[in-house]
């Protein structure tokens, strides 16, 4: 291995230790699979009608009573397609949304339970609370408003939907919450009646990422507790840093969805027709932050009328939604540049799970076929690393001739080289194809809810590291094997550092990391192994022959 070949793998060394530098130092802000929702664009979109359409049927009465200040909190679940939803009296809100099944399940504390998607900060609103302008006696903060946790009372209430009513001001508010029958998906209505006019309400979704909770780096698996106010503004996806500087980051819209992105999960409100604005706010906890959906009240008591999904990020099931909700996926700040490799992966995944049934195969079968594909070229690289090896007799004389003497004994291998027309970076290439291939399913690893909790062999979660360091130490093994296999540089201290320090090195790295890329290097890393050996028991023949 020439000088050339080794600074490619010492800069591959280096730019993997800045990638991890880079995650330690500035963690990204952030997915049997989720049922698909069928159509195209905004087709499968929320239901017709302009965020301010007239809504058909029985409107406010202008004249109700406002429930007592007091008065007790009422609870209503609905159990929906793949979840259950438990609204309240007080502010008409969303308190639990669970999602249902053994596949979207957490351990806590050594116990398993369900994984419910609504979590706020303690004194702070629910999702699907309302708060009004000024114009309606609003607060300036909207997660402090009081009008955000006032009692409202259940005026209506069957098996798939409920109906609250309760005041905003002077005005009269009915906010109805059905079930919509698809998949993670709930309609809202909200009714405003006596408004002023030029007066604005906001529906708040508000969330909390504790500061005890796992946050997610490169040496961990994806943080199910990350939270991420996000929001549709025109044609760009706005995400709000919680820890950042700003209290209030705001839109002009128009806004075609808002909500909480929680990594392999998304919770959004989609205005039936995009418009008004959508808003980010902190709370008032370390951690709180809400995204707020806001839109002009229509003085004639027209209704607005809204789509909530709060589910999976299955890719297919938010494209059919339209309005670029596929974006609520964040590949992450250094992985974004791999994603449309990552979706071109997971699709080929999905078709081999489609008929292997176990994920664990799924990238197996995914390594075989990238080896077939780049099976040109490693023979290839092959074939001259053998004709380096060919040549070690030829160095080893060189060693001798110009004894510490590293620059001129570079030199007079490069010449060598090129004497018997060998290319030393040709080793270098086959590897060099492969890291757009790893980065890209490190990025769908930690993005894809399909591979959330799919388990293989011993290994519970292939989004999380190998929990008992297996998979990893063995990939180290065969690194090792293969860099024995390899023309070793003419340098002997070189020589130690790429036999034990590089198979070390990336050991070290692939501890924690999913352990479904550690088992896609692993696989690749055997089938190199079992190539070259091949390629030199051929070359042994033909030098015989």
């Amino acid at each position: 291995m020439g000088p050339e070949n080794r600074r490619i793998l010492i800069a591959t060394a280096v730019s993997v230790a800045i990638l991890v530098g880079w995650q330690l130092l500035f963690p990204p802000h952030r997915a049997p699979h989720g049922p698909v929702l069928h159509g195209g664009g905004d087709a499968a979109a929320p239901a017709a009608g302009s965020a301010a359409a007239a809504l058909p049927g029985a409107a406010p009465s202008p004249a109700a009573p406002a429930p007592a200040p007091g008065a007790p909190e009422q609870l209503v679940s609905l159990q929906g397609n793949g979840f259950r939803a438990v609204l309240s009296s007080h502010g008409g809100a969303l308190v639990h949304l669970v999602l249902d099944g053994k596949k979207f399940q957490r351990e806590v504390d050594g116990r398993t339970e369900q994984i419910d998607l609504i979590q706020v900060a303690p004194g702070e609103p629910f999702p699907l609370a309302l708060t009004g302008s000024a114009q309606l006696g609003g607060a300036g903060d909207p997660i402090t408003d009081p009008a955000a946790r006032a009692p409202m009372t259940v005026v209506a209430q069957d098996a798939t939907s409920v109906a609250f009513e309760g005041r905003l001001g002077a005005a009269t508010v009915r906010k109805t919450i059905r079930l919509t029958g698809r998949p993670f998906e709930l309609a809202v209505e909200v009714s405003i009646a006596g408004a002023p006019a030029g007066a604005t309400a906001s529906l708040l979704y508000p969330g909390f990422l504790p500061p005890a909770a796992a946050k997610h780096g490169f040496f961990s698996g994806p943080a199910v507790d990350l939270m991420i106010p996000v929001c549709r503004a025109g044609d760009r996806t706005e995400r709000f840093k919680v820890d950042g500087d700003d209290a209030e980051k705001q839109f002009d819209g128009p806004a075609g969805w808002a909500g909480l992105d929680r990594h392999f999960f998304v919770e959004a409100l989609f205005p039936a027709v995009p418009g008004g604005r959508c808003l980010f706010r902190k709370g008032t906890e370390r951690g709180a932050a809400a995204a707020l959906l806001q839109w002009p009240i229509d003085p004639s008591g027209a209704a607005a009328r809204f789509t909530l999904f709060a589910g999976p990020k299955e890719l297919d099931t938010l494209r059919g939604y339209g309005r670029s909700f596929e974006t609520a996926i964040d590949y992450g700040v250094v992985t974004n540049f791999f994603a449309f490799f990552a979706q071109i992966l997971l699709r080929v995944m999905r078709w081999f799970h489609g008929f292997a049934g176990n994920w664990g195969v799924a990238i197996i079968l995914l390594t075989v076929s990238v080896k077939l594909l780049l099976y040109p070229l490693t023979l290839k690289s092959m074939k001259s690393m053998n004709e380096m090896r060919k040549l070690q007799p030829e160095i080893e004389k060189l060693k001798e001739r110009f004894g510490a003497d590293k620059e001129k004994l570079n030199l007079a291998v490069m010449q060598l080289y090129q004497q018997h027309k060998v290319n030393p970076l040709g080793g270098c290439l086959p590897m060099v194809l492969q890291m757009p291939i790893w980065f890209a399913l490190y990025a769908s690893l930690q993005t894809s809810v399909e591979l959330y909790r799919e388990p293989f062999l011993w290994m519970r979660d292939l989004t999380q590291h190998d929990p008992y360091f297996i998979l990893p130490l063995a990939m180290g093994i065969t690194s090792f094997v293969m860099q024995r296999l390899s023309p070793q540089p003419a340098d002997s201290s070189q020589a130690k550092m790429m036999l034990y320090f590089f198979p070390g090195f990336f050991t070290i790295i692939m501890l924690m990391v999913p352990s479904g890329l550690t088992l896609y290097i692993f696989v690749n890393n055997l089938l190199s192994i079992v190539q070259q050996q091949a390629v030199n028991r051929m070359g042994g023949r033909v030098a015989r022959a």
